[in-house]
C-alpha cells in the first residue's frame, strides 16, 4: 500500500512499517487498512488487521496486571478505581466496534461467497470482441504478477517475523502464555466456519455495546444464516426498541417473516412465540402491505426507499422495473443524495438486490456523476473522460478546482 511505503522512511532500516505499526499499537492506521483492504476485496488482509486490533485491546488487559500492584503499593486508589472500570468496559471503545464490525461482514461474505482455491476470474469470449479479451487477458497477467510479487514480500515479512519472534524467546521475553498463532490471510479468509468466527467478534459487542443498534442487526445477519429463529427474533426485537425505522432493520424484518412463513416444520412452542411477537410488529399486516407503508412514511430519504425497493423485488420479482423507479430517485424533494448513499444504490444494482440491472446502472452512474462530478465513485472511464463530449459536461473550473483538491 501507498501509506505503507511512505511510513518507511520514518521507520528504522530492516523492519517493515507494517510490523513496526503493529508492535506500537497504532490503532488508528490499522483502521484504515481495514477499510482499504474490505473495499479492495482483499479479506484476508482485512481479517488479519481486525485480529489484530483485537489481540491490541487484549493485550492491553494484560499489561494491566502490573499496575494493580503498582496501585496497591502506591495507595493511587484513583487512579486504580479508574482501570478497574476501564477494563470493565475496554472492548466498548469505538475502534473495536468498528474492527469486529469488518470482521463480521466479511465472514459473511466469505459464507454466502466461499472463496474458491484458485480464484480464478472466468472470462465470457463470446461477449468480448478480440481487442477486449486481449486487454482483458493482459490485464489478468499483470494482476498475477502483482498478486505474486505481494505474496513473495508476505513471505519475507513471516520470515522476519518468526526471527523477531526467535530473538525474543532467547532473550527470554517471550509472555509465559507462549507464543501467538501466526496470523496468515491466506489462511484466515478461507476459514472452515465463517459465522463461528463472526460469533468470536460479536459476543463483546453483545455485552458491551447494547446500545447500538448495529449490533442487534449484525447477529441477526450471523443467526439469520445459521436458521436460528429465536435468536433471529431476539435480535429484531432489541433494534425495534432502539430505533424501529432504519433502513437496515425494515429489510431484516421482512426477510425474517418470510423465511418464518416458509418453514412450516418449527416446533409448536417455537411458532407459537414467533407468532405472538411478530404480531406486535406487523399488526396482521401482510408483508407487502408492511412495505408499502414503509416506503409512504420515508419518501424523502434515499436509504429508506432503497431499502423498501430491495424488499418490493424480494417480495414479488415482477415487481421490478417499480423498485428499480424507487431505487434510483434522484428528484429535489430527496434530501439524503450524498456519496455514501448513492454508492449504496449502485451496489444495488450490480449485486442482484434488484434484479438484473446491469443495463440501467451506466445511465444511473451518469446521472450521479452529473450530480457529484468530483466523486471518483461516478467518474468515466478514461476513454470517456477524455473525449470532448464529456468534458463538456465538467464545470467550467474544473481544473482550478482539481488543482486545489
Amino acid at each position: 500500500m501507498k501509506q505503507e511505503m511512505l511510513l518507511k522512511a520514518d521507520i528504522k532500516e530492516g523492519i517493515s512499517a507494517m510490523e513496526n505499526l503493529n508492535e506500537m499499537q497504532c490503532v488508528c492506521f490499522q483502521m484504515e487498512c481495514i477499510s482499504a483492504y474490505q473495499r479492495l476485496g482483499r479479506y484476508g488482509d482485512a481479517l488479519k488487521k481486525c485480529h489484530e486490533v483485537e489481540r491490541h485491546f487484549y493485550e492491553i488487559t494484560e499489561d494491566q496486571f502490573d499496575f494493580h500492584t503498582y496501585c496497591m503499593r502506591k495507595m493511587t486508589l484513583c487512579a486504580y478505581v479508574d482501570l478497574l472500570r476501564l477494563e470493565d468496559i475496554l472492548r466498548r471503545h469505538a475502534f473495536y466496534f468498528m474492527a469486529a464490525k469488518s470482521a463480521i461482514e466479511i465472514c459473511l461474505k466469505l459464507y454466502d461467497n466461499p472463496l474458491t482455491n484458485e480464484r480464478k476470474q472466468e472470462i465470457n469470449s463470446e461477449n468480448l470482441s478480440a481487442k477486449e479479451l486481449k486487454k482483458m487477458i493482459s490485464k489478468q497477467r499483470r494482476a498475477q504478477k502483482k498478486a505474486k510479487l505481494e505474496e513473495e514480500r508476505k513471505h519475507v515479512e513471516r520470515e522476519r517475523q518468526q526471527k523477531n519472534q526467535k530473538k525474543k524467546r532467547d532473550d527470554g521475553e517471550e509472555e509465559s502464555s507462549g507464543i501467538k498463532e501466526e496470523l496468515i490471510s491466506e489462511k484466515l479468509e478461507k476459514v472452515e466456519n465463517p459465522l463461528e468466527e463472526a460469533i468470536k467478534f460479536l459476543t463483546p459487542l453483545k455485552n458491551l455495546v447494547a446500545d447500538n443498534i448495529v449490533t442487534y442487526l449484525l447477529a441477526f445477519e450471523i443467526y439469520f444464516r445459521k436458521g436460528k429463529f429465536l435468536l433471529m427474533l431476539q435480535s429484531v426485537k432489541r433494534a425495534f426498541a432502539i430505533n424501529s425505522n432504519k433502513p437496515w432493520l425494515h429489510e431484516c424484518l421482512v426477510r425474517f417473516s418470510k423465511s418464518v412463513s416458509v418453514h412450516s416444520n418449527l416446533p409448536d412452542i417455537v411458532s407459537k412465540v414467533l407468532s405472538q411477537e411478530m404480531q406486535k410488529i406487523f399488526f396482521n399486516r401482510d408483508l407487502e402491505s408492511f412495505n408499502e407503508d414503509f416506503l409512504k412514511r420515508n419518501t424523502a430519504s434515499l436509504q429508506h426507499l432503497l431499502s423498501g425497493a430491495k424488499m418490493m423485488y424480494f417480495l414479488n420479482k415482477s415487481r421490478q422495473e417499480k423498485a428499480f423507479a424507487v431505487a434510483t430517485r434522484l428528484d429535489e424533494t430527496i434530501k439524503d443524495k450524498n456519496v455514501k448513499s448513492l454508492i449504496k444504490v449502485s451496489e444495488a444494482l450490480l449485486d442482484g438486490s434488484l434484479g438484473n440491472c446491469s443495463s440501467q446502472y451506466e445511465e444511473y452512474r451518469t446521472a450521479c456523476h452529473n450530480l457529484l462530478p468530483f466523486a471518483s465513485a461516478f467518474l468515466p472511464t478514461a476513454i470517456e473522460v477524455h473525449s470532448p463530449t464529456v468534458a463538456l459536461n465538467y464545470p467550467a473550473n474544473y481544473d482550478v478546482l482539481a488543482n486545489e483538491i
